[in-house]
């Protein structure tokens, strides 16, 4: 949130920045890949929360948090790390799902970029929360443009977070099923600058009159309504690269979201389904 200023620090302090955001140009990139037990079990997660933008602590914890236990139910391997290094060919190739866990920020190098386009454009599988999809993003274009897609634009502030109505956008993708019409969560509520996803097939948007989309405390941007409905601010989509596939999800600004049983159920049903890419296309078209 690049629009932060300092009297407003209280507002929002679960936004912890980090120690890079003020000078992230001379934060070097990681170069030494961490190591990895020879024994970590297959398949496995990885899951990467390194920020050099806006760390959030409370969201980061619970989304670690959920991703062990979801993997020790599995009998998955689980690596968590903020080691942009683990982006090498070698390393990769141990995973079969990565999670970008409110990464944010300039926190890969050309060249580990590239090893991650390629992994996921040739089988991967992302899955990519909250502020993995904020407006820190745009050194990386392919990522930025090509996996997130709209441009973040703000959050309300005062109140910073709310309750707000989620709907069902799509109740017969395999993400979604399962899941209610429609339900109430409380998060830090993300509005972008367009609704068009291209060729993502969107999963589940907001009732604007069901919260205030405003922020009228800081920002160039003070009215955050996107209009036309829930369908007009869809809030998590799905979208399929080469032979591999995405998630995101801008829920999850705080660890509350991932004790959501609704939530929760959402996002192994978004595991099971970006792990079955390859030449399967189901799901990866808006119908």
């Amino acid at each position: 949130m690049k629009w932060f200023i300092a009297p407003l620090a209280l507002t929002l302090a679960a936004c912890e920045p980090s120690t890079a955001q003020t000078d992230q140009a001379a934060a070097p990139y990681d170069s030494a890949p961490p190591e990895i037990t020879e024994y970590m079990p297959q398949p496995a997660v990885l899951v990467f929360s390194k920020t050099r933008g806006w760390r959030h602590n409370e969201g980061i914890a619970g989304a670690d948090r959920f991703f062990a236990e979801m993997t020790a139910e599995q009998g998955m391997g689980l690596f968590t790390t903020a080691n942009g290094a683990v982006f090498n060919a070698d390393q990769l190739a141990r995973f079969d799902l990565v999670v970008f866990n409110n990464m944010t920020g300039d926190t890969l190098s050309p060249e580990q970029e590239r090893a991650f386009q390629q992994w996921l454009e040739d089988g991967g599988a992302l899955v990519a929360l909250h502020a993995s999809g904020d407006d820190s993003h745009g050194d990386w274009s392919w990522y930025d443009e090509s996996v997130i897609g709209p441009q973040f634009i703000g959050h309300p502030a005062d109140p910073q977070f709310q309750d707000a109505l989620v709907v069902n956008l799509a109740a017969k993708h395999p993400v979604m099923q399962g899941l209610p019409a429609d339900w109430v969560h409380n998060d830090e509520w993300y509005s972008f600058d367009s609704a068009e996803l291209g060729d993502a097939v969107p999963l589940m948007g907001l009732d604007e009159d069901s919260y205030s989309p405003e922020n009228l405390l800081y920002g160039p941007v003070q009215d955050l309504r996107m209009g036309g409905g829930p369908e007009g601010h869809p809030i998590a989509w799905v979208r399929c690269l080469g032979r591999g596939r995405a998630f995101y999800s801008a829920i999850g600004h705080n660890h509350t979201s991932y004790d959501d049983p609704i939530y929760r159920q959402m996002l192994s049903n978004a595991l099971l389904w970006v792990r079955a890419g390859g030449e399967d296309r189901e799901g990866c078209e808006v119908n």
